[in-house]
């Protein structure tokens, strides 16, 4: 009798391990200069996770869940995506207890019931980052900053990041009625799946690839002009540290992600050489209420995810070579006394990542003593303080918690001497 692997699944051996290894180790250390630690969740939860997670009406929890019962008659399910089950270790572990944001990144096998095609699989590899405890439009930059300086590092060029803002689940809620009488009237030209979404779940209709449908919502309302004050804000600032990091964005009304917990920031990475309307690299978003809704303490959040096997893919139909790369420094700690200075501690950051140093900040300020004392615990070599004074005489002052020796660098001209600091 002759065995072959379930339909959807997938053998890796010869040079799809090289693609492979090649992706995970750019991953894993860019995740260590951004300060990410590694967290492993099992392969399936109770589905009720992934249902409340998700969302009962997303097209996840209704078609694609592999769903089993256990002896004892228990649902269980293989998990679709990351975030779900991270949110639920969170909670049951109280890692919220910790110092915050606790940023945390997984790399493990997902599970989708769907129709398997090149890049989509029915068991697939994802990478992921989840940033929790802080509202600071400075994590979602950072999480946008990360995403795409991995595709960078992984060889692809011309890379465009997708961006719109969802609101809050207050101000959506005027939106979602608009939108929902502005598409009645259409319900006989609207494909059967966006019938569905209209009533239970709206904002999906912008995910629908049917020419009908996308003309359709052409001309429908814009979900920025129902945008609270602190919605807007928020928005603004992201954007704003875009601009800071030099990142090419596109203002992408009619993006929305997949899963219902988004609010605020949503996003995707595109790839301009990759000519099909399949051109998203990853993507992900901000969830303000769903660690709540499960039950634990009110933590916004932000985070994103990519596919492994389609990074593969497409990284071969555009014959990106593997490389290897990074040369090891110290870590450095960058505390920041204000938000009001966050363009200069970007711009500190990004100079110090740029150059594979390992780094964090401070999103959640606290007072000067317990950022040096954070900085000890966490071993970090050195720290850099951004307060008024710097910004305004443009320099930065570097304390090597070793030696307890410090220097002051002009920071428009001493780049060079200050690597050359870090690495003593």
């Amino acid at each position: 009798m002759t065995y072959n692997s379930p339909k959807g699944t997938s053998d890796y051996f010869g040079e799809d391990i090289k693609y492979r290894n090649f992706i995970l180790k750019i991953a894993r250390e860019l995740f260590d200069i951004y300060n990410y630690s590694e967290i492993i969740t099992p392969h399936f939860e109770y589905s009720e996770v992934f249902a409340r997670g998700i969302g009962e009406n997303s097209e996840i929890v209704q078609k694609e869940m592999f769903n089993f019962f256990d002896k004892k008659g228990r649902s269980l399910t293989l998990r679709p995506e990351g975030t779900a089950s991270i949110v639920r270790a969170v909670i049951e572990n109280k890692l919220y207890l910790e110092n915050l944001p606790l940023k945390l990144f997984y790399i493990g096998s997902m599970f989708r019931y769907e129709r398997p095609q090149k890049g989509r699989m029915r068991e697939f590899v994802q990478i992921g980052v989840e940033a929790i405890g802080s509202d600071n439009p400075a994590l979602d930059a950072e999480i946008i900053w990360l995403l795409n300086t991995l595709f960078e590092q992984i060889g692809f060029k011309n890379l465009v990041l997708h961006i719109n803002n969802i609101g809050c689940l207050e101000c959506r809620q005027e939106y979602l009625k608009a939108l929902e009488n502005y598409l009645k009237p259409f319900k006989e030209q609207l494909c059967p799946d966006c019938v569905s979404r209209v009533d239970k779940n709206t904002l999906r209709v912008f995910d629908c690839k049917v020419s009908t449908c996308k003309e359709i919502l052409k001309n429908s309302p814009k979900i920025d002009s129902y945008l609270c004050s602190k919605c807007k804000a928020h928005f603004e600032k992201v954007v704003e540290l875009l601009d800071v990091l030099g990142i090419n964005y596109f203002y992408n009304q009619g993006l929305v992600r997949g899963f219902d917990y988004y609010t605020r920031t949503v996003f995707e990475i595109v790839s301009k050489d990759i000519k099909s309307a399949q051109n998203a690299l990853g993507g992900g978003g901000r969830y303000d209420n769903l660690i709540e809704e499960f039950g634990g303490p009110k933590l916004s959040s932000t985070g994103f995810a990519i596919g492994l096997e389609r990074t593969m893919l497409l990284m071969k139909r555009l014959n990106i070579e593997i490389n290897s790369y990074l040369a090891e420094n110290k870590k450095v700690y960058v505390i920041s006394m204000d938000t009001k200075f966050d363009k200069f501690l970007f711009e500190v950051l990004k100079f110090l990542r740029d150059n594979k140093v390992i780094c964090d900040t401070n999103f959640n300020i606290k007072n000067i003593s317990k950022e040096i004392k954070l900085a000890k615990e966490k071993k970090y070599n050195f720290i850099i303080i951004v307060g008024e004074n710097e910004v305004n005489n443009n320099f930065i002052t570097i304390k090597n918690l070793n030696s307890f020796s410090q220097e002051e660098f002009n920071w428009l001209d001493k780049k060079t001497e200050i690597l050359n600091f870090l690495k003593n």
